[in-house]
């Protein structure tokens, strides 16, 4: 019977820790750019240009924490001591974020780009450490999966949770600062929950006794097969998450603008009357949270039942089965909607968001458990751990397949003629009013959300047939890696006493 090693705390407060970080990731990533252009009154493009290059200076500090962490040697382990302060400079710095004490000036533009940046250095910090720790906290690999998963399963709820509310509250009697007041609550709650992290969680992989200079975690890192083709994986399935980043293009140019009365519009101008007079049930402002939560959703589950996949399948087969699962659903989603992709059916589209958001659950788990695989791959092939790289890779990546997803809908936007709202074109509310767009982009948009997926889950397998970490090759490295780990222990026991 194989020892297990984690404790109910353990299991317990790690989704907790997860679901306040994900809080404040979600509403950085999903309404930041909508905040800057709202409330702090920036230009779209300069706001934009704030967020993009925040992000490229963000990406270039994963893999360079990531080398700190692998030399950080406390009484707390290598993770930990990160886990214990990273949570009050985390709080601040998304508290000053949401504050916008400048508007529609340089000073504006300043204080965005510094505050941005100032933010994503205080989340690094703490993001590299926090899933690395998952690769730390029992050699036991199924343990490790179970662990993985409910980690992943508390982050998605986490997210669901601002994508739910922020779009409520700024159509409440709040108004836009109010909506985005709840950016600063986050930020509280966010640090008292992911604090949690250090004090109910035990580091009980022992690090190398050496640390890898930064030319050998280079070298290192290249004679890692198992992260390579995970990271191949990743760029080549990119388009993936452009459905889940694209929602708000679906809700108003395929849902809302399919409900909307233009006639009415014409003769009130008033973007609110002319849904109504739509007939449509579900009110406009939660559109966008609805598409939101279906693929949530769907993700949900299948957090859920990777571990009961795992008892049974190796990690190669369940991810090349998820992605197949995937270029079915968003095929089978396109061939749904694409005669008339301008009058949607909103109850079906939310059950292929359901069924889309299932292969993105298992992904947005299965590679952080091949993430902490090639720890261990590296461990035996090279007899060094790097944790802090391998894992910096993880949230590298999932910086670099956003900016491609990004720029391929920017493509797409441009090729299917998209055209944008025009500045100070607002209604009798002060809402702006939202370009009509013809079927042709229409049917842009749906390809966007459909198609562009279902090729990045078919591109995302090319590089796992390559994989052959499995099986008895698999078992054989875990065995091993247990007897080393065994020796390292007694002579450590020994050089202490």
């Amino acid at each position: 019977m194989e020892k297990k090693y984690l404790t109910l705390k353990e299991k317990i407060c790690f989704p907790l820790s997860a679901f306040g970080r994900s809080g404040i990731y979600t509403i950085m990533t999903m309404f930041y750019l909508v905040f800057l252009v709202d409330v702090a009154k920036l230009n779209a493009v300069t706001a934009s240009a704030i967020i993009l290059g925040g992000r490229i200076f963000d990406a270039l500090n994963d893999p360079i924490m990531g080398m700190i962490v692998d030399k950080t040697r406390s009484k707390w382990g290598k993770m930990r001591p990160y886990l214990l302060f990273s949570p009050i400079p985390v709080c601040v710095s998304t508290i000053l974020l949401f504050i916008a004490p400048f508007q529609s000036s340089a000073a504006a533009t300043v204080y965005a780009a510094c505050t941005y940046v100032l933010w994503g250095v205080c989340f690094t910090i703490q993001d590299v450490p926090f899933w690395g720790l998952t690769s730390v906290i029992t050699p036991n690999e199924k343990e490790r999966t179970q662990f993985i998963s409910n980690g992943r399963l508390g982050s998605t709820f986490g997210g669901i949770l601002p994508a739910l509310l922020i779009p409520i509250l700024r159509q409440s009697s709040l108004g836009l600062r109010g909506g985005y007041l709840f950016g600063a609550i986050l930020g509280v709650m966010g640090a008292l929950l992911s604090s949690l992290a250090f004090f109910t969680t035990k580091e009980r992989i022992e690090p190398s006794t050496t640390t890898p200079t930064f030319k050998e975690t280079v070298h290192v890192v290249g004679q890692n097969k198992l992260l390579l083709l995970v990271i191949a994986a990743a760029i080549l399935g990119s388009t993936m998450v452009i459905a889940n980043i694209s929602a708000d293009y679906i809700a108003n140019y395929l849902i809302i603008q399919g409900y909307t009365d233009f006639d009415v519009l014409a003769s009130t101008n008033d973007v609110v009357a002319a849904y109504k007079a739509g007939g449509f049930w579900i009110p406009r402002g939660t559109i966008l949270t609805t598409l939101t939560v279906a693929i949530g959703a769907g993700m949900v589950p299948a957090m859920v039942v990777f571990p009961m996949l795992r008892k049974k399948f190796d990690l190669k087969q369940i991810y090349i089965g998820s992605s197949i699962f995937g270029v079915i659903a968003h095929c089978v989603c396109y061939l749904l909607f694409m005669n008339d992709p301008g009058h949607i059916n909103i109850y079906i589209l939310w059950v292929c968001l359901f069924l889309m958001g299932f292969p993105l659950g298992i992904y947005n788990v299965i590679t952080y458990a091949f993430i902490a695989d090639s720890v261990d791959y590296m461990q035996w092939k090279t007899g060094k751990r790097s944790e802090g790289v391998c894992f910096a890779f993880q949230t590298f990546l999932s910086k670099v397949t956003a900016g491609i997803a990004g720029v391929v809908t920017g493509w797409v936007l441009e090729i299917g003629k998209y055209q944008k709202p025009i500045d100070g074109n607002l209604d009798i509310n002060g809402k702006q009013i939202l370009a009509q767009q013809t079927p042709f982009t229409q049917k842009w948009l749906l390809i966007m959300v459909t198609l562009l997926p279902a090729l990045g889950f078919l591109l995302t397998m090319i590089p796992m047939f390559f994989n052959d970490y499995t099986g008895k090759k698999k078992e054989k490295i875990q065995n091993e890696l247990e007897e080393i780990r065994k020796k390292e222990h007694e002579l450590s026991s020994v050089v202490k006493d």
